[in-house]
């Protein structure tokens, strides 16, 4: 999750600094990611609790918010009252960084979130000599931002899907007109539907089922996996699952 993800960058600098490999070190955080890079939005984490934000591993979801905020869509952040009329996203957010001191900003998410980091580096490269490096961690539940063959989250997120699918699945033995359609997301990468399909099959292949009874490993499988990267003939699917 993001908010691990958060704890290992902030165990990483401080054990940095522990170690005497960097002097110096200030750890700010911008609420609701380029938002807070936009509007100015950020909080200092105070050298006291490096130490108790290993305790993130354990929170899950974000513990700094999230915008889905794209600088490059000059419209879009000015109507959200991120910018004003006239300014540039990258601008104002290079000029944020700068004046805030930031060496290296770090990004997490996922294709959105670092496709936006690349273009912002390459800006403040172009534009700024390079003055602020940005790293971009990738961290999503799709498994979709190439190169990476496995981002973070995505196969905790296969194994949670497959636990709560295997729950669903137990209160359709009482309902013989039930049709269950587990929807995961995905957008255009169906990886984790797939993935997530996999690990409930070991799932129950894990299963003891006592021979006799109407629960079997039969009727608690899977009967499709639909995916956005092959087309899906909907009526045969039907009379096919009927």
């Amino acid at each position: 999750c993001l908010s691990s993800s958060v704890a290992c960058l902030i165990e990483f600098w401080a054990n940095a600094l522990k170690d005497g490999k960097i002097k110096g070190l200030t750890i700010r955080m911008y609420i609701d990611g380029y938002k807070g890079v936009l509007t100015g939005d950020s909080v200092v984490i105070s050298p006291d609790v490096y130490d108790d934000c290993t305790s993130l591993h354990d929170l899950g979801g974000s513990p700094i918010g999230n915008s889905r905020v794209k600088l490059t869509n000059v419209k879009d952040c000015i109507a959200r009252g991120f910018v004003k009329e006239g300014e540039t996203p990258l601008e104002v957010a290079a000029q944020r960084l700068i004046a805030d001191g930031v060496n290296v900003l770090h990004t997490v998410g996922g294709d959105d979130t670092n496709t936006q980091a690349a273009e912002l580096s390459h800006y403040i490269l172009d534009k700024h000599g390079g003055k602020v490096v940005v790293i971009g961690m990738p961290k999503t539940i799709d498994n979709d931002v190439v190169p990476i063959a496995q981002t973070f989250g995505a196969d905790t997120a296969a194994e949670q899907g497959a636990v709560f699918f295997k729950n669903v699945v137990s209160e359709s033995s009482a309902n013989p007109r039930m049709l269950i359609i587990h929807e995961v997301m995905g957008r255009d990468s169906g990886y984790l539907t797939a993935a997530t399909a996999h690990k409930y099959r070991q799932l129950i292949k894990s299963q003891k089922f006592v021979p006799g009874f109407t629960t079997t490993m039969k009727s608690r499988d899977i009967h499709a996996v639909w995916i956005p990267e092959r087309t899906i003939d909907i009526p045969s699917e039907g009379a096919r699952l009927k």
